[in-house]
């Protein structure tokens, strides 16, 4: 009997505890009411969001909000994808490989591990974009053009497109965020008759500056001793461009709005140098050439910033036979350098082929393209989701529609 008693006890306490609601089962209930991701003994909430979510690329991090409210709200604050493009790698855009009349955007990363360069098309439009390019690029935001004449901007990530009408027939210089104002300016140059040259008064042969969204005209800023064009170089709040004409390099403080003139390096090896010579070396400028088989690729770098004190920091020896061998003959190459995650490295293009090659001049990752061809244009795209108030104000204005496919 007493057997029978204590195993009655027991098959009693069994059916109550799978008759009360367990602990997970009420944590599961409330987060559903709540909108919240279900309380466990894990990481705080502030370490996920701000150590961990913030870090994702942007498309796992869109799928992360599909977990619960609570996550899509606090990853759509304005703070948050600010810092989320601050964690989001730079990295060299290439244009453009075509597939049925189609314009098509991509970067290129390298993945040390896995010994390999992978290509990530961060851009698809449809045929009514044929034979349009990337011109700039800034915050995640890049200008397009149809034969440097019509005038495009977009954001690839949040696939937002709009048209610049006003300035057909502008020459653009430059792309930068205006300190002062957080406005997106384009910095312009005037030298043929506009589209609307009864509209916007003022001079040719000059510069101009235009403010994304505004429904002002282009304002005269002077300087007419010269224009630039091609990448530029933004540290210290200014613009950099190399002038070959004067063996210069170009200065614009996107503060003031002003220019002057920067020394380049005065005793490097006499080669064909233009705009895209010109990089971001972790917070300074560097500069490279090559000679003239492109099999020495020199990288100078400003030490001294306000003295102007340039210093040789690498003479890179490519590995000419391995590339060679690789192309399946003698073939004419271009090489461009960038500073990625900390190390400078030479980007070696050559129709389908790129080659990553370090300042040692190791072959470290090759990467070739099955298509109609794969350019290096000497842009990077830095991936944003940060959304801007002027896209809607803009001309033919699109978002995750056409011409985006």
């Amino acid at each position: 009997d007493t057997q029978l008693r204590r195993r009655h006890r027991s098959l009693r306490r069994r059916e109550n505890s799978l008759r009360r609601p367990s602990g997970d089962s009420e944590t599961m209930g409330k987060a559903a009411r709540t909108g919240l991701p279900p309380r466990r003994r894990g990481l705080p909430e502030e370490i996920v969001v701000w150590e961990i979510l913030v870090r994702l690329p942007p498309k796992p991090l869109l799928r992360c909000r599909q977990v619960c409210r609570a996550w899509r709200r606090l990853t759509s604050t304005g703070d948050f994808l600010l810092t989320h493009h601050r964690h989001q790698p730079t990295l060299p855009l290439v244009d453009r490989y075509k597939c049925n009349e189609e314009f098509l955007l991509g970067i290129v990363s390298l993945d040390r591990r896995a010994a390999a360069a992978r290509l990530q098309p961060v851009a698809q439009l449809d045929d009514t974009c044929y034979m349009m390019s990337a011109d700039a690029s800034c915050d995640g935001l890049l200008l397009l053009s149809i034969g440097g004449i019509w005038w495009f901007i977009c954001n690839p990530i949040t696939r937002q497109f709009g048209a610049l009408h006003l300035l057909c027939g502008f020459m653009v210089m430059g792309f930068y965020k205006h300190p002062p104002t957080g406005d997106y300016r384009l910095l312009l140059y005037r030298n043929q008759e506009l589209m609307s040259e009864h509209l916007i008064p003022g001079d040719r042969n000059t510069c101009y500056v235009y403010t994304l969204g505004s429904s002002d005209v282009p304002r005269c800023i002077g300087w007419p001793e010269t224009s630039a064009s091609g990448a530029t170089v933004v540290l210290h709040c200014s613009l950099h461009w190399y002038q070959r004409s004067q063996d210069m390099i170009l200065v614009f403080d996107t503060t003031a709005e002003s220019f002057r003139w920067m020394r380049a390096p005065s005793d490097r090896m006499k080669c064909t140098l233009d705009s895209g010579n010109l990089f971001d070396m972790d917070g300074k400028l560097g500069m490279y050439c090559s000679n003239d088989g492109c099999t020495i690729v020199d990288i100078w770098v400003l030490q001294d910033y306000k003295r102007e004190i340039w210093s040789l920091k690498y003479q890179v020896e490519l590995p000419v036979p391995e590339i060679r061998g690789m192309l399946g003959g003698a073939y004419h190459w271009s090489a461009m350098v960038l500073s990625q995650e900390g190390d400078v490295l030479v980007l070696v293009s050559c129709d389908r082929w790129l080659f990553y090659i370090d300042t040692e001049g190791n072959l470290l990752a090759s990467f070739q393209h099955y298509g109609d061809g794969l350019f290096t244009i000497g842009l990077k795209l830095k991936p944003s989701l940060v959304q801007h108030a002027f896209f809607p104000l803009l001309d033919s204005y699109a978002v995750n529609a056409s011409p985006f496919i």
